[in-house]
C-alpha cells in the first residue's frame, strides 16, 4: 500500500467567518489554490488512489473536497476521526492499515501526520519531515516477515514544487532521496 500523507491546506485563523473553534476553520482562498494544485500534481504524476480520508476539521475536509474534484478522482471522501491534530502514530496507523485499497490518500494535520510519517520511516530518516500547509509525502508500505512494516519515503511535494510540475510524469513521482526504515 502507498500512503499519501497530506497536510491540510491555509486555513483562516479563529474568528474570521465565523470560525469560533479550531474545528470550524475553513480555507482561505490561497488554501483553496493550494488543494487545487495538489489535486493537478496528483494528476500530472499519475498517482493511483482507492480512498481518500479525512479529519473531520473543515479545514481537511474542504482540502481532501477539493483535490478529489481537481484531480478527478473516482472515489468519495470519508471522515476519519483518528486524523485529528493530536492523534496517536499507532491509531493512526491501525485506522489507515485497515482503510483497503492500493493508494490511500490521507488528509489530516500536524503533529499527527509528521508523526506517523517519522513513525514508519523510523530511525532511518535523518530529520522527521516537515508537512507545510497542503504537502503530500508518499510513503510505501509492506508487510513483511515476523509482521514488520517496512516503509520507504517515495516522494514529498509542497504546493510551491507542484507549480513547477511538467505534464505527466512516471508513477514514481518527482525525483527525491529514498528514506526506508521499519516498524515491528
Amino acid at each position: 500500500m502507498t500512503l499519501y500523507l497530506m497536510r491540510h491546506a491555509e486555513a483562516v485563523d479563529f474568528d474570521v467567518d465565523g470560525a469560533s473553534r479550531d474545528a470550524d476553520r475553513k480555507l482561505t482562498d490561497k488554501g483553496r489554490r493550494q488543494a487545487k494544485r495538489m489535486g493537478i500534481a496528483l494528476k500530472r504524476l499519475g498517482v493511483q488512489i482507492d480512498r481518500v480520508l479525512a479529519s473531520p476539521f473543515v479545514r481537511a475536509q474542504e482540502t481532501a473536497e477539493l483535490v478529489v474534484a481537481t484531480a478527478r478522482l473516482p472515489v468519495k471522501v470519508r471522515t476519519l476521526d483518528a486524523l485529528k491534530p493530536n492523534a496517536t502514530s499507532d491509531a493512526l496507523w491501525a485506522a489507515l492499515s485497515g482503510a483497503g485499497g492500493e493508494g490511500v490518500l490521507a488528509v489530516g494535520h500536524l503533529p499527527s501526520i509528521a508523526s506517523l510519517a517519522a513513525s514508519l520511516l523510523g530511525s532511518m530518516a535523518e530529520q522527521p519531515l516537515w508537512f507545510h500547509k497542503s504537502s503530500l509525502a508518499a510513503v510505501h508500505c509492506e508487510a513483511r516477515g515476523n509482521n514488520k512494516l517496512h516503509a520507504r519515503l517515495e516522494w514529498m511535494i509542497s504546493p510551491a514544487m507542484a507549480k513547477h510540475l511538467p505534464g505527466r510524469q512516471a508513477s514514481a513521482g518527482p525525483s527525491a532521496r529514498q528514506v526506508t526504515g521499519s516498524r515491528p
